[in-house]
């Protein structure tokens, strides 16, 4: 009977996390259209992930940026493959950060998609 509930336990769970995950990013999108404020960033490292047991690759890149206190914050953002070919590590890449909490941050041009999809 256990194994029966842990066995259903854990599928909700873990859809449960996945829904967070996206709730939660597209709750910081929508902070950083209304609130975010551009600057320009440094590209640490680039990596592709190949996603499993197929072949498809995500592209992702990892910036580092600094707010207006100074402060330097990192994030890792997976791409397209137009945005990821047009960046090299130790380059630059504009970054859109919020106000709010400057760790939330994405590529500007993620940023752009957005607004565009929310009509700002």
């Amino acid at each position: 009977m256990i194994e029966i509930l842990i066995g259903l336990l854990v599928p909700v769970l873990i859809v449960g996390a996945m829904i967070f995950i996206f709730v939660r990013r597209g709750l910081q999108m929508r902070e950083l259209c209304e609130q975010g404020v551009e600057t320009s960033g440094e590209v640490v490292e680039m990596r592709v992930v190949k996603a499993g047991k197929s072949s498809t690759k995500q592209r992702k890149i990892v910036y580092r940026y600094t707010d207006s206190a100074g402060a330097s914050h990192s994030h890792t953002s997976s791409v397209s493959i137009e945005a990821y070919q047009n960046h090299q590590e130790g380059g630059p890449v504009q970054v859109v950060y919020s106000t709010k909490n400057p760790a939330i941050s994405a590529p500007k041009y993620l940023v752009d998609q957005a607004r565009a999809a929310l009509g700002k």
